[in-house]
């Protein structure tokens, strides 16, 4: 973290990475500033969710002879990022980054930070991806509009980073292997062909076989049960559904989470990044949990 800075007039801002998935509904807020990742076809270069949609990733996926990759976002784009917020008079920014484990965005914001010393930035690693990342930046939003102070939005944001998680159903291995994403899942390569992996992140922010099935119906209804398990007593907690390229799924989760969890705190649908994508491939669905108690 910065220095601690003493300013009358503090303001909170949330930065986040594209791949955190935060969705659209809380990230169009004042206060939040997104950097993205790159995606790369070839020669063609791409700013994640701003130049490229999930949409028309994911049809590119398909329809081009091209394995795509992602890379880590530029230094410029972070400075932008901080230079925006504080055009905006923002002097307090709490950065949501996906996991150090998967990405370098974590280490980089935290070096580039140090070239902003009006900012007092604190860079939290969620060890996490996709929307059980972003579900620490909503965490934040809400904090920042019940105008808690910095230091009490730190903490209980770190908190409940360690109380979230996700669980992706991925239909093809091919794509964690081809990203070289695969971490502890390599096991899983050169199994049966029908075999479907639920995915999830390890105390480190690594992926890791969770549970596995032969067939969707059942990996879905695996997921489901992972998903109570985590929910467990709890009385305070939230949801997501997130899908690349796989609508209707995520709508039939979704209902049965509703009919369900009749008590959920919020919940949430969106689609899920193409800086993501590239190493899941289509098709896939994203289940957050965030527990508050």
């Amino acid at each position: 973290m910065n220095g601690a800075i003493n300013m009358i007039n503090k303001k909170v801002a949330v930065l986040v990475d594209s791949c955190s998935d935060v969705p659209k509904e809380v990230i169009n807020k004042e206060f939040f500033e997104m950097i993205p990742m790159e995606v790369f076809f070839g020669d063609e270069e791409y700013q994640d969710r701003v130049n490229i949609e999930p949409d028309e990733f994911y049809q590119k996926l398909l329809t081009e002879n091209l394995v795509p990759t992602t890379s880590s976002p530029k230094g410029e784009f972070i400075s932008e990022a901080f230079e925006n917020l504080i055009a905006r008079g923002y002097t307090q920014v709490v950065a949501i980054c996906i996991s150090s484990g998967l990405s370098g965005t974590a280490q980089q914001v935290e070096i580039y930070a140090e070239e902003f010393p009006q900012l007092q930035v604190k860079v939290i690693d969620t060890k996490n991806i996709g929307i059980a990342s972003g579900f620490a930046a909503i965490r934040a939003s809400e904090l920042i509009e019940d105008g808690l102070e910095f230091d009490k939005i730190i903490e209980e944001v770190q908190r409940v980073v360690k109380q979230t998680k996700v669980f992706f159903y991925v239909p093809t291995l091919k794509y964690l292997v081809a990203g070289g994403r695969i971490g502890r899942v390599a096991g899983l390569v050169g199994s049966i062909i029908n075999l479907k992996p639920i995915i999830s992140c390890d105390e480190h922010g690594i992926y890791y076989p969770v549970a596995k099935a032969r067939g969707e119906k059942k990996a879905v209804g695996k997921m489901l049960q992972l998903v109570d398990d985590t929910i467990g007593n709890a009385q305070n907690f939230n949801l997501a559904v997130v899908h690349g390229m796989n609508p209707s799924l995520m709508e039939t989760i979704s209902k049965e989470f509703k009919n369900k969890y009749p008590n959920v705190d919020k919940f949430y649908n969106g689609d899920i990044s193409p800086a993501l994508g590239v190493h899941t491939g289509p098709g896939l669905i994203g289940i957050g949990v965030q527990i508050i108690d």
